[in-house]
């Protein structure tokens, strides 16, 4: 082991559990996100990698302060769902620790990982993957991570961490800068450089929508934090969690590392203005009818007000299906005009655009295999605008200069609406996924997203 060129192992699991989502499998992590070895490195280098943009930024960072040796181990990452299959993440980490173990001497560890993992059969995955990279580091190597601002810190990922550095954006545009900056502070405890931690975690479960940082009490918080930040007080994490992962150990978390007494004191404060401001994490959101009768409006006569619906209870960026239609099934009840929709997922409706052709008219029924209380099928007649295989580089936001895919996906008319359906449950937080088709967004009146806060008027 040499400080002059440090061996750094590289690793990490992103999952955020929704505890009400179906069984996230071994092939959904497969399909999505799942580099070994040199192939982590290959992919990180690549213009648009498939892969937390953590990452990237990690490396990037350490090939510039100097000689280092990256010491890739696995990377799997796949978008929110249900608790990750038990059998999986167990074969999975004790992958890690094989390879950890056959590595070689090493110097520290970087963890890239959501935080709001939960398993099948166990509540806290993320906790043993942390206490597995402590016992492979021993009590003296630096074991440094990043996680989402959504993450749910347990007593055992924070005793097992030297620094648990959050994301402190939502929409999450500062994945790579986190990653930069875990480069930055990994350099800093090699160097020899520990510090005091504090952690609080608050009896507040706040809903994601009330959790964006542009503005508002979460907003507030961060930006408190981060005003103190300097070389005694080097990190500020403020975790608002994930509510839907239906954890113990959730809920508004606060983490600081430094020296001297002001990260303890800031903690506090910090904590204290959570409390006394909890009432401003309640959210009310628009009735559906009162929706629907705006995007009516918007679609009637020469002057428009534009409308955004976030259909922030079926956002696969938290686990949802997709394919709820409430409403779907309320705009076309009310025959709503000027209407762009996206993502429908259903897989067997985009291959029967696919199979039709551009120009088609097209009786199908959505969720036709998979309809249930909330996702009922709806039969509809489709005129076929559009095709694509679903592979796309993202521009805007989260996904900025990623490579996503969609899978088999078509963009289709149904009377007034424009839907994009596609095979891979996604997030619309980028209006490349609509573009992609020739749709422009400015051409309507009402744009509807399976998302949360990642468009606005």
């Amino acid at each position: 082991m040499s400080a002059a060129n440090p061996r750094i192992a590289i690793l990490g699991m992103h999952l955020e559990s929704n505890a009400f989502a179906p069984v996230s499998t071994e092939q959904d992590f497969r399909k999505s996100c799942y580099f070994e070895g040199d192939a982590m490195l290959a992919e990180a280098a690549k213009p648009a990698p498939n892969m937390p943009a953590e990452i990237p930024g990690f490396i990037e960072v350490m090939n510039a302060g100097g000689p280092w040796q990256p010491v890739p181990i696995i990377i799997a990452a796949v978008e929110p769902g249900g608790p990750v299959e038990q059998s999986f993440f167990d074969a999975t980490l004790a992958r890690m620790h094989a390879m950890l173990k056959s590595a070689g001497p090493l110097d520290a560890i970087y963890l890239c990982n959501h935080g709001a993992m939960t398993a099948s059969a166990s509540e806290d995955p993320d906790g043993a993957l942390y206490a597995m990279a402590r016992e492979i580091a021993g009590p003296e190597l630096p074991v440094l991570s990043t996680v989402d601002l959504h993450a749910n810190i347990s007593q055992r990922m924070f005793d097992s961490a030297d620094c648990i550095l959050s994301y402190r954006t939502n929409p999450h545009v500062d994945r790579r800068e986190r990653g930069s900056e875990a480069a930055t502070l990994m350099r800093r405890l090699l160097a020899g450089e520990r510090w005091e931690k504090h952690m609080i975690r608050m009896p507040i479960k706040p809903p994601s929508v009330t959790l964006l940082t542009a503005r508002g009490a979460y907003a507030d918080m961060i930006n408190e934090g981060q005003r103190h930040i300097g070389p005694d007080l080097p990190v500020v994490s403020i975790l608002g969690g994930f509510v839907f992962g239906d954890v113990r150990e959730g809920g508004i978390t606060i983490l600081t590392y430094g020296r001297g007494e002001k990260p303890k004191a800031l903690a506090r404060q910090l904590a204290e203005f959570a409390w006394a401001e909890r009432e401003r994490f309640r959210m009310t959101l628009t009735p559906l009818k009162e929706a629907i009768a705006r995007a009516g409006a918007a679609g009637r006569g020469g002057t428009r007000t534009a409308v955004c619906l976030a259909d922030v209870a079926d956002n696969p960026g938290g686990g949802g299906r997709g394919n709820t239609t409430d409403i779907l099934e309320g705009l076309l009840a009310e025959r709503v005009e000027s209407v762009l929709l996206g993502n429908f997922v259903d897989a067997a409706a985009a291959a029967r655009f696919h199979a039709a052709g551009v120009g088609a008219t097209v009786r199908v029924t959505l969720n036709e295999h998979c309809a249930d209380a909330f996702g009922r099928a709806v039969p509809i007649e489709a005129t076929v605008l559009a095709l694509s295989k679903g592979l796309v580089v993202g521009r805007r936001g989260i996904y900025a200069g990623r490579s996503v895919d969609l899978g088999l996906a078509a963009a289709v008319r149904v009377g007034g609406l424009t839907m994009v359906v596609c095979s891979r449950r996604i997030q619309c937080a980028d209006p490349v996924f609509l573009e992609t088709f020739g749709l422009d967004i400015g051409n309507y009146a009402t744009l509807v997203v399976k998302s949360r806060g990642h468009f606005q008027i």
